[in-house]
């Protein structure tokens, strides 16, 4: 059992130090800190555009829709569902207001 719980919890470092880089990857990629992958009917996204541009924050958007790159993006970082952000390497899934404003005054 020790072993089986030793093997989970290894598996599970694995795979989140493979989001990490592939999440720096993406930043530098896009050239942004803060990405927001969305959708254009999505109400959460549209709130995060609203407190973006309120708190004059510098933003990348890319449309999930719209990019099948940008889809394909979001999978790989584990999304299964607009809005995720990628905030200097960190993936923020769904719309936690608090989470990515903490994220964000790091940068």
């Amino acid at each position: 059992m020790k072993l089986l719980i030793a093997v989970a919890v290894i598996f599970f470092i694995y795979q989140k130090w493979g989001i990490t880089d592939v999440s720096a990857e993406l930043n530098q990629k896009h050239g942004s800190e803060v990405i927001m992958y969305s959708a254009s009917w999505c109400g959460y996204c549209k709130q995060a555009r609203t407190m973006f541009q309120q708190q004059g924050i510098a933003f990348k958007e890319l449309d999930i829709e719209k990019s099948s790159q940008a889809n394909a993006e979001m999978k790989s970082l584990g999304g299964r569902g607009v809005p995720l952000f990628l905030i200097k390497g960190q993936v923020v899934k769904g719309y936690d207001q608090n989470r990515v404003l903490d994220l964000i005054k790091g940068i």
